[in-house]
């Protein structure tokens, strides 16, 4: 849930990206304090900090992937053998031009 952390002004500042986290952060911030007093990593030996805080963030994270469009092509199963009895003439002359395209791709 740690989207990222840095150093401002001898605070060090942890990004959260969920309230939840923040709140079980919150709960074991001395214990995190105390950790980096026994042992702080190199990178932070030159810029020490005071104190530790954390927020939460609601930006969403920009992804970099484009989307990929996929486009998929199914052979014509159906070969247009099915009868057409339909009253009314419009619906039926449609039907009737579908099963004309059907049978002229198969």
């Amino acid at each position: 849930m740690i989207k990222f952390s840095y150093i401002k002004n001898d605070t060090l500042f942890f990004v959260l990206s969920h309230p939840a986290g923040k709140q079980e952060f919150d709960n074991n911030i001395e214990n995190i304090k105390s950790a980096l007093k026994f042992h702080m990593p190199k990178e932070c030996a030159d810029t020490p900090f005071k104190d530790i805080k954390a927020f939460v963030t609601h930006t969403p994270l920009k992804k970099e992937s484009p989307i990929k469009k996929v486009e998929m092509y199914y052979p014509e199963r159906a070969t247009g053998n099915f009868s057409v009895d339909i009253q009314d003439e419009k619906l039926n002359s449609l039907v009737k031009s579908i099963q004309e395209i059907i049978k002229a791709k198969k």
